[in-house]
């Protein structure tokens, strides 16, 4: 299997399919990531690759270089949103979810943000939980947001 291998990425037809077919994700993908790709999807058509199905071996390869390349950028997005402990915040939120606790602490209606925006209630739930109509609530929250945004500016 690995002379084939080694056969396969020599033959220079072979090596310009799978650049074809890897040239769509040279923006996402680093050089490195795209040859591992192709010779995985290498690998993959020498062992399943069956001639009876109809199609040629390189269409087969080219399919199966741009799944791979698919897989990779699929995987890249997924490590970077990927938390390594659940029990550990993530220190930029944390720390920036902090600091708007104590500027929410110095506005005139802070009970009315935090529950609208850490407890995430509705208008509705908060007019009935304050006697309030939904305008009445609707107009607090625009005028506190409205002082909150020129304190931090």
């Amino acid at each position: 299997m690995n002379k084939e291998i080694i056969e396969k990425i020599e033959d220079q037809d072979v090596l310009g399919i799978a650049a074809s077919a890897a040239s769509s994700f040279t923006s996402v993908l680093s050089k490195d990531e795209i040859d591992t790709c192709i010779l995985i999807a290498v690998w993959k058509a020498l062992k399943k690759y069956d001639s009876k199905v109809g199609c040629k071996f390189t269409t087969y390869l080219y399919k199966g270089v741009a799944l791979e390349c698919l897989n990779q950028q699929k995987n890249n997005s997924s490590r970077t949103k990927r938390i390594l402990h659940k029990n550990i915040p993530d220190p930029v939120d944390h720390n920036l979810r902090v600091d708007m606790l104590d500027l929410i602490r110095h506005c005139d209606e802070p009970e009315l943000i935090y529950d609208r925006y850490y407890k995430n209630m509705t208008i509705k739930e908060l007019a009935q939980e304050r006697g309030l109509c939904g305008e009445a609530v609707r107009m607090k929250i625009k005028k506190t947001l409205k002082k909150l945004k020129e304190q931090l500016i």
